[in-house]
């Protein structure tokens, strides 16, 4: 006797509710995306013990026929494909076919629902997956769904749920996002009979922010609105202000679906390098791509958390592109003029971090060499910003303080310039020139340890496009005959900015090239910027503020530290005191 048998439609069922239904928060979104899908826009979830034994779903969509509303219960029933080639032109949350009939198969189920053009609405009753009801009742048009005692006849998976607060958590962590990438849909959230969450439908992700992640948040968070090539980026990136210690805030949706994305999140990661995040951590963002269904391929896993792109470099630099131009749009000491011609400053930045750039064999002939201010259209506006600001002073030696208008800026003077350093560099640094040098007035010879002198050799390279003049002494030892041309040089000690350089560097290796190279630059500039209880002059405080002003990008030094901190006039109002 044969072996094989053909599975029964209920253990069908069950089955693939494990795959699509792990827990009630998946019986949320399963529900809540079907209600979307039918064009409501205000949607209504209350559950009770953690979703466990009671979830329901009231929406104002289009409402299911009388003739489907049984068939809507069978697996693979589906309004929304005829085939499988209809997915490369699918934009729906579901397509399967597979969430009403696993949903029904593992609980007792209600389902109630009315079409605009019908006077009645038919309420199906189903337990285990099997109608054992159906009848015409007076209802709102749109859809309630009713899920109670969810795994009631699966004990062993039932037994797998973590306790009602943290079932609850699930669900109302999914439900916010949903808000997020569903601005124009009114959500609101009943749990035992409170309400916990409600949206307000009205499309604005600002608002949204600060209903989520509070007032400080909502202040250092920037629009996106970016489109290239078929792929349009919109949503908030956060400054480095709110830069994070782990990925927990780092959301990206796929035509308003919530996905994971190895390409996505390394885009990310470069695009906020050089100033965007501080140093090990992690840029705040909630972006949704929108773009063509046969970009890519959402039919990966029944969760359709995970996605493949069918071009993932194309869509890799557009992400990238969209993060970069929108850190490029922010006001600074006041001024609000965004300059259109960023692209050659993103597309500089994008080839150095991913490595795509052309590298010469050897670094260019001394008479070959250009000065960087030759080519400063790449780090420099076309237009230097216009800020009439008043010197005030500098605070503790480390803060400029300036006025403009009816607000006080602090400039933080070693950040600041640590910026201005860093782009200069580094500019030099991708063209592969040798022509930021100062040579000393005495050559210094410098005993270092083996792993400092084998650091050294190793990376010889690094540190002559970045303006070191070194050579190998022998027996451990490098001879400095020059370092990077920089302003206020009077004040660094050669040896000091090579050897803070090289520490730094040892005390956090890194084993990728292009990380290595990001971090040697940043730390020249850091190591050479002027620092803390320097005393400036006034006309080095102008030039500083002017150079500033030129910079496309002066917002941050490149570990992410705010250059400048803005107090309104009202913050220095003594009545509440």
């Amino acid at each position: 006797m044969g072996k094989i048998i053909l599975l029964d439609d209920l253990s069908i069922n069950q089955i693939a509710a494990g795959e699509v239904i792990e827990r009630p928060a998946n019986v949320v979104k399963e529900l809540v995306e079907n209600s979307v899908d039918a064009g409501a826009d205000k949607i209504t979830i209350e559950v009770k013990k953690g979703g466990k034994t009671f979830i329901k779903i009231t929406d104002n969509g289009k409402g299911i026929d009388k003739e489907d509303m049984p068939l809507s219960l069978e697996r693979h029933a589906t309004s929304k494909i005829k085939s499988v080639d209809d997915l490369e032109h699918t934009y729906t949350m579901g397509f399967r076919g597979e969430a009403l009939a696993s949903i029904a198969s593992i609980s007792n189920f209600t389902m109630i629902s009315r079409t605009e053009n019908e006077e009645l609405g038919v309420k199906i009753v189903a337990e285990g997956g099997d109608i054992i009801s159906a009848e015409e009742v007076q209802a709102n048009s749109g859809t309630t769904i009713i899920v109670e005692n969810i795994f009631f006849n699966t004990p062993v998976r039932y037994k797998f749920l973590k306790n009602d607060g943290t079932e609850f958590r699930y669900i109302k962590e999914w439900l916010e996002k949903f808000a997020m990438a569903h601005l124009d849909v009114s959500v609101k959230l009943i749990n035992d009979s409170k309400t916990v969450f409600t949206s307000n439908g009205r499309g604005n992700i600002f608002d949204m922010v600060y209903l989520l992640y509070g007032k400080d948040v909502k202040e250092n968070i920037i629009k996106v609105d970016y489109e290239q090539e078929n792929i349009k980026v919109t949503g908030v990136i956060g400054t480095s202000v709110i830069a994070r210690d782990t990925r927990k805030d780092q959301i990206v949706f796929l035509n308003k679906r919530n996905i994971k994305n190895s390409t996505l999140t390394a885009s990310a990661d470069q695009a906020f390098k050089g100033g965007g995040t501080g140093i090990g951590k992690h840029g705040f963002f909630i972006l949704n791509l929108d773009m063509p269904a046969n970009y890519y391929d959402i039919n990966v896993h029944p969760t359709k958390m995970e996605v493949r792109f069918k071009d993932e470099s194309k869509v890799f630099k557009v992400f990238y592109n969209a993060i970069k131009n929108a850190m490029l749009t922010k006001e600074f000491l006041g001024n609000s003029e965004v300059e259109e011609k960023k692209e050659a400053y993103v597309e500089k930045e994008f080839n150095f971090m991913t490595n795509h750039f052309i590298k010469p064999a050897s670094l260019v002939p001394t008479n070959k060499m250009k000065n960087v201010s030759e080519d400063k259209s790449i780090i420099e506006r076309e237009e230097k910003r216009k800020v009439e600001y008043k010197f005030i002073g500098i605070l503790f030696r480390t803060y400029i303080v300036i006025e403009v208008g009816d607000e006080v800026y602090l400039i933080d003077q070693h950040a600041a310039h640590e910026r201005l350093l860093y782009e200069q560099i580094r500019e030099n640094y991708k063209n592969n020139l040798q022509n930021n040098t100062q040579m000393t007035l005495l050559s210094e010879v410098i005993n270092l340890t083996h792993k400092e002198y084998e650091f050294v050799k190793e990376n010889m390279d690094l540190f002559k496009k970045s303006g070191f003049d070194l050579e190998d002494f022998g027996e451990n030892c490098i001879k400095i005959n020059g370092i990077p041309d920089i302003e206020y040089r009077e004040k660094t000690s050669a040896r000091a900015l090579f050897m803070d350089t090289l520490d730094e560097m040892l005390t956090n290796e890194r084993s990728q090239g292009k990380d290595i190279e990001e971090r040697f630059i940043a730390t020249v500039a850091c190591k050479a910027a002027v620092k803390a209880n320097m005393d400036l002059t006034k006309q080095e405080v102008d030039k500083l503020i002017d150079n500033l002003l030129v910079l496309k990008n002066p917002y941050t030094c490149p570990h992410g530290r705010p250059t400048t901190i803005k107090f309104d006039k009202d913050k220095f109002s003594l009545e509440d005191i």
